[in-house]
């Protein structure tokens, strides 16, 4: 579906139909913007709890240009996380700070190839090795596949938007804006139980929204070690 079958959709599933897509004599509950809205909040939600929008392509976001003696880079806003790096055709490969810490000496000043890089809690990427001036000539840029959110929010201004989620998925991204409607504070739309039954579907279909704290603890665990015995 594009923008407009969504609040096609919305306002025929919750009989809002007086004003739909700008038409009528504009008695609804709801806005066009108030469903396009929700509709994006639905698209992030999806895109944090199953991380379904995978990007190899778009420069902005999946290519770091590298300079001489910097070891850490931005990342795009809508990066959630990396699936995978690479730098002349080479993979680098994913690590922490703790197993870093473990296995290698003064290792945040090392320079050379990058080998390893780390996802920092800050929005960053920090390769180690430090590219050097010699590296970047060889290969300028690292490439990356990463889950992100949409990079344009939807707007009534361009109905025919499709949300970069499989159709597939289409049908049950409208829970989480259902979900939405009814927490509208109004005194004809506020249901929080509606709100919950349809917040407690879309989870069913989509999982829990990833927690903070969790991933945090998550990245920062210190690899197990194996000792050998001989």
């Amino acid at each position: 579906m594009n923008v407009e079958q969504f609040i096609a959709t919305f306002r025929r599933v919750l009989d809002d139909q007086a004003n739909s897509l700008g038409g009528g004599d504009g008695d609804t509950l709801w806005s066009d913007e108030d469903i396009v809205g929700y509709l994006t909040e639905a698209v992030n939600e999806v895109a944090e709890r199953a991380l379904l929008i995978e990007d190899h392509t778009t420069s902005a976001v999946c290519s770091i240009n590298l300079q001489a003696g910097v070891g850490e880079y931005p990342l795009h806003p809508s990066v959630l996380k990396i699936k995978r790096a690479s730098w002349n055709g080479r993979p680098i490969h994913e690590t922490s700070t703790e197993k870093l810490d473990c296995e290698h000496l003064a290792w945040e000043t090392l320079a050379g190839r990058p080998c390893h890089f780390i996802h920092t809690g800050s929005d960053t990427i920090r390769f180690y090795r430090i590219p050097r001036a010699e590296d970047i000539a060889v290969s300028p840029t690292v490439a990356m596949t990463v889950y992100r959110t949409p990079l344009v929010p939807y707007s009534v201004d361009n109905l025919e938007v499709i949300p970069e989620i499989k159709t597939l998925y289409h049908d049950r991204l409208m829970q989480w804006m259902y979900r939405c409607a009814y927490l509208k504070k109004d005194s004809e739309t506020f249901d929080p139980n509606a709100a919950a039954k349809h917040e407690a579907a879309f989870t069913a279909s989509f999982g829990q929204r990833p927690d903070a704290n969790v991933q945090r603890k998550r990245r920062d665990k210190r690899p197990p070690v194996v000792r050998m015995r001989f």
